[in-house]
């Protein structure tokens, strides 16, 4: 008997699955041996499409959706994976700017039932093979593959695509990828083919060395985009190299590198899927940002969502706060992981007007007491949020940390204002 008779039974199996949010890397599998069998027995559908497969510690999402938009404005019957989810499950996987119905999610479950009691696979390697299933059923023309973590061992890396792009490498993971900046750059580098060309955004140093090293080793060329010498023009994205400038609407300087890299990607793959040249710049001008990356949260206030995670990304977005006004006139509501808490982060974090802490509902998460004791901190909850934010309507407020926290907010801002 199947176990999927309607979408309410796969919600259920897949909330019963530990995620990583929830239990760190004891919910993931770091090795590839079951999605490639599980893949093979449904018929390799990874194989069945081109793709472009992007990692990096910081900027892949926002790279992912702007090649999405390029891509999807230009005629193409665009595939994109990311992770995680904000707000449901079905953003994860997308055809056509589109959100996979749940009927298509049903249909897999129920097709692939006896496979799933077979072979056990992760959360992620589960929303993988359900994005390449349906990528492939669907005929997509080009397929946005976003790593979900590091990139040698990660459940995307079954693929072979027509670029392998890496944005950025900064300390992210340790615990899983390694504590050296050269550890995460060898893991990261583990996404490069054999004959197929690789972009880079801006990476230096022994980094860059490694993934250089990588490519030669597999007969790739590498681009590094910054040849196309991005600039930051306070709002517009000026590449040098293509005497173009772009008058983007991204609030973090750190997009250029972004733009850049898209920029660089329908460049090299132009004989294959040719693009417009003004419909491309189009598409980047009229793009409003990733979800939850420094997105303003209200049309009438000055709130904003930055998925800050890490040093490398607390440190964009903080430049960003200081050009549009000083952190000590600004309002920060955060939460964070455990894992990512430690004095720097905690230094960053102070300094501003006031601060309220937000304490998730998950193993992984920071607690309110754990933090107390160290910075001067409010604790903001159900209870507390609507009359708190009530009072935050005439204040430049950040909501800051994991995309994990993303939901709450959204959630309290459509309940309480």
């Amino acid at each position: 008997m199947n176990r999927f008779s309607k979408i309410e039974d796969v919600w259920s199996y897949l909330d019963a699955i530990p995620m990583f949010q929830n239990s760190g890397a004891a919910a993931s599998n770091f090795n590839l041996y079951n999605i490639r069998s599980f893949c093979d027995r449904l018929g390799n559908p990874q194989d069945q499409f081109p793709s472009i497969h992007v990692a990096g510690t910081n900027g892949k999402g926002t790279t992912c959706y702007l090649l999405e938009q390029i891509y999807a404005s230009s005629g193409y019957k665009t595939g994109l994976f990311t992770s995680p989810h904000l707000v449901r499950y079905n953003e994860r996987i997308r055809i056509e700017q589109q959100e996979i119905p749940d009927q298509y999610i049903l249909q897999f479950f129920q097709q692939a039932d006896q496979l799933l009691q077979k072979i056990k696979l992760s959360y992620f390697e589960i929303s993988t093979v359900l994005a390449f299933w349906y990528f492939k059923e669907q005929n997509v023309e080009i397929a946005i593959i976003e790593v979900g973590l590091g990139g040698r061992l990660d459940s995307t890396n079954i693929i072979t695509p027509e670029v392998a792009v890496i944005t950025s490498i900064g300390l992210d993971h340790q615990e899983i990828l390694g504590n050296t900046i050269v550890q995460i750059a060898t893991e990261k580098a583990g996404i490069i083919k054999q004959g197929k060309p690789v972009i880079i955004g801006n990476i230096s140093g022994n980094e860059r060395d490694i993934i250089l090293t990588q490519a030669r080793s597999k007969d790739c060329t590498v681009f590094e985009v910054s040849a196309l010498k991005p600039e930051w023009d306070g709002g517009s994205t000026i590449l040098k190299a293509e005497d173009q400038i772009l008058s983007t609407s991204f609030i973090e300087k750190v997009n250029i590198w972004n733009v850049a890299i898209a920029w660089k990607v329908t460049d090299l793959l132009e004989e294959s899927f040719p693009v417009n040249r003004e419909i491309k710049v189009e598409a980047i001008e009229s793009f409003r940002g990733a979800p939850a990356r420094f997105e303003k949260l209200h049309t009438q206030y000055e709130w904003y969502f930055s998925g800050s995670h890490n040093v490398q990304a607390l440190q964009s977005s903080l430049e960003a706060i200081e050009h549009m006004k000083p952190k000590a006139n600004c309002v920060l509501v955060f939460s964070a992981m455990k894992d990512k808490w430690t004095e720097q982060t905690q230094e960053m974090l102070s300094g501003f007007k006031r601060t309220w802490f937000v304490q998730q509902d998950a193993e992984r998460a920071l607690r309110f007491d754990q933090i107390n004791k160290e910075m001067e901190v409010e604790l903001l909850d159900e209870n507390t949020a609507k009359n708190i934010l009530k009072e935050l309507k005439t204040e430049l407020v950040i909501f800051m940390g994991s995309f994990y926290f993303y939901p709450t907010i959204k959630r309290w801002i459509k309940n309480v204002l």
